[in-house]
């Protein structure tokens, strides 16, 4: 009767226990000389985690999740009117996620502006800037539906 009761009491936490996921791997296909492979790698892990955890539990033997980072793409537009000057960089990054055997294609955009005056840029581009590229991984990573 013991038992009985327990299990009842039991039953109502058991049933609403959320999901469980772990994030066993992360690799990219992408080579990049203003990022290491090992940089991206553990950015994207730690990202993928911080999402991951806000709404659901991480643990080690959860649901895996594998990441695959299939391409970073970063253009630069400008434009220039006499002495102003506008230059603009779109990072997208393409990523296919593996949850618990279902593959889903995501893609993450961000971008940065800089504006300026009689300042002349670096052949007319926008150096790679990682906390754009940060903010393209985590909007990827937030359009996954768990």
């Amino acid at each position: 009767m013991k038992k009985i009761i327990i299990t009842l009491m039991l039953l109502p936490i058991l049933s609403f226990s959320q999901e469980c996921y772990t994030v066993t791997e992360v690799s990219t296909q992408v080579e990049m000389e203003e990022i290491s492979k090992n940089r991206i790698i553990f950015g994207i892990k730690q990202i993928m985690e911080d999402v991951i955890s806000d709404k659901y539990e991480l643990c080690m033997d959860g649901k895996p999740i594998t990441v695959i980072v299939k391409s970073i793409e970063a253009p630069t537009t400008s434009i220039e009117f006499g002495v102003w000057s506008k230059a603009a960089k779109k990072t997208i990054v393409k990523m296919s996620v593996y949850i618990d055997g279902k593959e889903i294609e995501v893609v993450g955009k961000a971008k940065s502006t800089v504006e300026s005056t009689l300042i002349d840029l670096n052949n007319d581009k926008l150096s790679f800037n990682k906390t754009t590229f940060s903010s393209a991984v985590k909007k990827a990573i937030e359009r996954i539906k768990f």
